[in-house]
């Protein structure tokens, strides 16, 4: 029962800053080509949320 709560907090709360107004940055940058290509390096770490 425990995990069944700790999981359905865990989703609730996924969902709830999932559904931001606006894209993060590794989805803009994601955004600037469709599909993986080679000429699309990893997102900045200056431009990405760190700890």
């Amino acid at each position: 029962m425990k995990k069944a709560v700790y999981a359905f907090t865990t989703g609730t709360a996924a969902d709830a800053l999932a559904a931001r107004s606006r894209p993060g940055p590794g989805q803009t940058h994601a955004a600037l080509r469709e599909g993986r290509r080679r000429d699309v390096g990893p997102l900045p770490r200056t431009d990405a949320h760190g700890r």
